[in-house]
């Protein structure tokens, strides 16, 4: 059964936002980390230790999987990559995410429709 933020507080979220930017292509957590801004993250950014804290964890749940990679500078890399369950944990984020957004649309078009300032 799908459970929004079971994992942790706040790590929904995120695991969410991940398993998006891992569907587009596989990544690393730094990586992932610059391109979280893309899905609005741009006011702080977050401490890489919460990206690879949620990485471990969706891989443990098998939402993910990674392999290490020779980078051209620097140490290898690990990457990470989507798997079928985490595609189908990332149609339910969706699913779910569509439902909140409907909610949070009715109080703002209420709010709105009220006129104030």
């Amino acid at each position: 059964m799908f459970q929004p933020g079971r994992y942790g507080r706040g790590s929904g979220w995120i695991e969410a936002c991940l398993l998006c930017l891992l569907k587009e292509e596989k990544s690393y957590g730094y990586s992932l980390m610059e391109k979280l801004n893309t899905l609005g993250f741009t006011a702080e950014p977050f401490n890489i230790s919460v990206i690879y804290r949620n990485l471990r964890s969706m891989e443990k749940r098998r939402l993910v999987a990674s392999f290490w990679t020779a980078s051209e500078r620097g140490p290898d890399k690990r990457m990470y990559e989507i798997t079928q369950k985490g595609e189908k944990a990332l149609k339910e984020w969706i699913r779910f995410l569509k439902k909140r957004q409907k909610l949070l649309q009715a109080v703002v078009d209420k709010y709105e429709s009220m006129h104030l300032e």
